[in-house]
């Protein structure tokens, strides 16, 4: 039996129990992030106060090499989750911003060949912004156009810590209760079954209605993963057991949303403590 270990890293726990100007405006339902690639220049542009005529430049779609532009696109690249400075592109979260254009079989070929191009990353906060920036220009050429309609973001590692901890007030659970139940505990518990349900409410990955939504469920949860078998593996353990009957919405947003994801999530075996006899 294996116990699972909290502690101080209880939000490592509670990530896996989930599979987060005045032109500016950010639609949000709980948790959830809408944005568009546009609005986040905007927001960018005034917080690294960029002029108006350069903003103007960007916006209409003129990308010019210049320190300010690269520096923003970064600045946007962060604000969407599709940039991080210390692990580099996230692919699949920067082509959710495009249009692509389905007559075209080659768009995907010319943009992995022009990232292939690119030097590898480095910790080293002067270039960071060039590669950003240079990433950035493989889709912008290459993948397709900008979308102007708003895409899910992906909670940052804080934001999911303040859904957790307001889902746990919400259903009365603590650290301490947590700490102490095994995996079958957890099964048979039905606040765990509601804080599961509750971090998927708030974080827009699950509803009552839709069930799971594996797009945003990969967006948040999926790096590092294999995102065809990621979707490959949801999608056949969700419609086995979307149609049984639970008995709650709480144990049946466990079940899909908790139990359907245990192969495919984040590695857990550092955050388990084994038994006394060693299994």
């Amino acid at each position: 039996m294996v116990y699972w270990a909290l502690g101080t890293g209880l939000q490592l726990l509670l990530l896996l129990l989930v599979l987060g100007g005045s032109e500016l405006q950010v639609k949000a339902k709980g948790s959830l992030i809408l944005r568009s690639f546009d609005e986040m220049v905007l927001e960018c542009a005034e917080l690294m106060s960029i002029v108006h005529s350069k903003l103007a430049r960007i916006r209409s779609g003129v990308m010019l090499p210049d320190e300010d532009t690269k520096c923003l696109i970064r600045c946007v690249g962060i604000s969407g989750r599709f940039w991080n400075d210390h692990t580099g592109l996230r692919k699949e979260l920067l082509a959710r911003y495009f249009v692509t254009d389905p007559a075209d079989a080659y768009n995907v070929n010319r943009t992995e060949t022009c990232l292939q191009e690119l030097p590898a990353l480095e910790l080293n906060p002067e270039k960071c912004c060039g590669l950003a920036f240079e990433s950035f220009l493989c889709y912008y050429y290459n993948y397709g156009n900008l979308r102007q309609d708003s895409v899910f973001v992906p909670l940052d590692h804080l934001q999911l810590q303040h859904v957790t901890s307001r889902c746990m007030d919400v259903h009365q659970i603590t650290t301490e209760q947590l700490m102490s139940l095994s995996e079958g505990a957890m099964d048979a518990n039905d606040k765990v079954h509601c804080l599961v349900r509750c971090i998927g409410l708030q974080t827009g990955v699950y509803s009552d209605r839709e069930g799971v939504s594996i797009d945003r469920l990969y967006a948040q949860y999926g790096e590092g993963h294999c995102e065809k078998e990621f979707k490959t593996h949801a999608v056949e353990c969700i419609t086995k057991h979307r149609e049984l009957a639970y008995g709650s919405p709480c144990k049946r947003a466990y079940h899909l949303l908790y139990k359907c994801f245990e192969d495919v999530r984040n590695v857990i075996s550092a955050y388990e403590l084994p038994d006394s006899d060693g299994n």
